[in-house]
């Protein structure tokens, strides 16, 4: 077998990246349903995007290690989907009249995320 460069290295660490993100962004199998009620939804949106430059900040720390770093990025990449079911369905609500909530279908990943953000009652 060759030894390969590390020029070789790394373009094959970037097109592991680009799987890695293409999975990401990929929402898996619906395991909650959370109703969120319009008058939320800016605070809602609001705690995501504090989240994701919270974890984009610690991700351009030069101290965080790469394990971390894949972590942070996955998370984000998450919190990203995330956003925007909330608003794909916010906006679906607001065009119909007299909507006061709408429901986001979440899978593991994003409901672990969202209810570690935002308090969720159970039904």
């Amino acid at each position: 077998m060759e030894r390969m460069t590390g020029k070789e290295t790394g373009k094959n660490m970037e097109y592991l990246l680009k799987l890695l993100h293409k999975e990401w962004e990929r929402s898996g199998r619906t395991k909650a349903e959370v109703s969120i009620d319009i008058a939320d939804k800016k605070a809602a949106e609001a705690r995501l995007v504090e989240e994701i430059q919270e974890r984009q900040k610690q991700l351009e720390n030069e101290n965080t290690g790469f394990k971390e770093c894949m972590e942070l990025s996955k998370d984000n990449f998450v919190l990203l989907r995330l956003a925007k079911k909330i608003k794909k369905a916010a906006d679906r609500a607001v065009r119909r009249e007299n909507a006061v909530s709408f429901t986001v279908e979440m899978d593991k990943e994003e409901y672990k995320l969202f209810s570690a953000l935002i308090r969720v009652q159970e039904a």
